[in-house]
């Protein structure tokens, strides 16, 4: 842009130059001939579509893009430092170390009490499974009282069968009675029948009348009463049978009574014993649970301490978060440091932030992702680079601005925090437009106009302008692409006043 005003500046003193050898060669003329008028050299373009932006410049300040405090969370004396100012760290160096050994010692001690309580987690875990499960000796016992009730029911089961085939007997000898009785009845009555049937004498012997008296009648009179003999003896041995048979199933009921009454007892000692034992057993499984728990509590509450001791064992090592260089250093070997102090600060300068706070005129046509143009005069090269809006916030701070924070490639650590950067934000941009520089334009009391060339005349032209960025405007209407128009040598010009163009597009014209 400097170049081309020093060539229009050039330009237009070319132009005055020979605007007065042009006089000068008029009035030697004037002297031949009155009428003859000289043309006014200027310059001129001819019109292309170019692109135009209205940009605006803030001045912010260089800041790192991370900033971290380091601290230490334990109270202890400083054993080593790595790192001093302006050194780069890499995430996860060492910048210094704490004394730790009365940590080492309450970690071993730790965990010498975790191997002992887990061996009390197990020991109460086993004694919770025979509290459960019930000791020997209760088992013994159960077994015992179990073999009693099946003894019991065994000769419980024997006696009801005694009884059983006693009444069985029973009702055999009732039926041989019976059948005695019933033998005895037609014994008797064929003896009857018998003794209705014939005279006494003709089967008794009688010695008063001999001659009735009949010896088969006599045996047959003696067969039937042996007969009712046999039958009144076989009733007489049925009914002691009976008896007998009686008195058996009496004593097998008693029995039976005997037995079932020692497998009841039995069996409500052995469901007394169960209740009991099961009531032990759940006394004993609750003691066994809370001792079970408790030495669980115990556990945790050791693995935790174990937990933090570890932490702080760590902790006695301290590293740097991020990458990035030491900003301060505020710590040596042998210092006690605490939570309260800071002693070391590491900032990220790769890349680094520009923040700079920008009009309300502009914070609506800022986005991130934008890129801006940054130029730092505390840099040697003062080029200008290329940032990236990374953040807009969305409400004004106490100076009424915007905050935008613009992110710089820093790989050289050239840019350091502090300095000062002017960014540069586009507000507006118009491209495949007609662009002049902005003194192009001249204006009286009611238009805008350009001066345009045609058949060797300053035709005035009236414009519509858009949009300035203060150096160049646009041309909305008025001219055409190609019109020729007059950038220098404008201001001396009227309408239709005669002109030579001795440069065109910044060429010199031969003529």
């Amino acid at each position: 842009m400097i170049k081309r005003r020093l060539s229009q500046v050039l330009a237009l003193g070319t132009a005055v130059a020979l605007t007065l050898s042009g006089c000068m060669s008029a009035n030697a003329a004037a002297e031949n001939d009155s009428t003859e008028v000289t043309a006014t050299p200027v310059e001129t373009v001819l019109l292309q579509k170019d692109t135009i932006r209205s940009e605006l410049t803030y001045i912010g300040q260089v800041q790192p893009n991370k900033t971290v405090n380091i601290a230490s969370l334990l109270a202890a004396e400083v054993t080593s430092v790595n790192f001093d100012l302006g050194d780069r760290v890499e995430e996860g160096d060492v910048l210094f170390t704490l004394d730790a050994e009365d940590i080492e010692n309450q970690v071993k001690q730790l965990q010498a009490a975790l191997e002992a309580q887990n061996i009390g987690v197990e020991s109460a875990q086993y004694a919770l499974e025979l509290a459960v499960e019930g000791s020997a000796q209760q088992r013994l016992t159960e077994l015992q009282y179990q073999s009693g009730v099946d003894q019991a029911g065994f000769a419980s089961r024997n006696a009801n069968e005694s009884r059983y085939q006693a009444s069985k007997a029973r009702d055999a000898a009732e039926n041989a009675l019976e059948r005695a009785e019933e033998m005895e009845s037609a014994a008797r009555a064929a003896l009857q029948t018998f003794i209705d049937s014939y005279d006494r004498d003709m089967y008794i012997k009688n010695d008063a009348n001999p001659s009735v008296y009949d010896p088969e009648l006599a045996m047959k009179y003696q067969e039937l009463k042996s007969a009712v003999a046999t039958a009144q003896s076989a009733v007489l041995q049925a009914e002691n049978a009976l008896t007998q048979a009686e008195n058996a199933y009496k004593l097998a009921g008693i029995g039976r009574g005997q037995a079932d009454t020692a497998y009841d007892t039995a069996l409500e000692t052995y469901e007394t014993y169960q209740e009991l034992a099961e009531e032990s057993k759940e006394r004993a499984a609750k003691q066994a649970e809370f001792g079970l728990r408790s030495a669980q509590a115990q556990l945790a509450s050791t693995q935790l301490q174990l937990s933090i001791a570890k932490n702080n064992l760590n902790r006695a090592i301290i590293t740097s978060p991020i990458s990035g260089v030491v900003s301060a250093r505020n710590v040596e070997v042998g210092q006690m440091v605490s939570q309260a102090s800071v002693p070391f600060t590491i900032i990220q300068m790769d890349p680094v932030v520009v923040q700079v706070g920008i009009s309300e005129t502009l914070i609506n046509k800022v986005f991130p992702g934008d890129t801006v143009s940054v130029t730092i005069q505390a840099l040697e090269d003062k080029s200008a680079l290329t940032g990236t809006v990374k953040a807009v916030s969305p409400s004004a701070g106490m100076t009424g601005t915007y905050t935008v924070k613009v992110e710089l490639p820093n790989p050289d650590h050239l840019i350091k925090p502090g300095m000062f950067a002017h960014v540069t934000f586009v507000e507006a941009e118009k491209s495949n437009t007609f662009v002049v520089d902005k003194n192009v334009v001249l204006s009286d009391e009611n238009n805008q106009f350009v001066y345009v060339v045609r058949d060797g005349k300053a035709v005035k032209t009236i414009v519509e302008t858009g949009l300035s960025n203060g150096k160049q405007i646009e041309i909305l209407s008025g001219v055409t692409e190609q019109d020729e128009v007059i950038v220098v040598g404008q201001e001396y010009l009227y309408n239709e006043m005669p002109v030579n163009v001795v440069a065109r597009n910044g060429q010199r014209v031969n003529g």
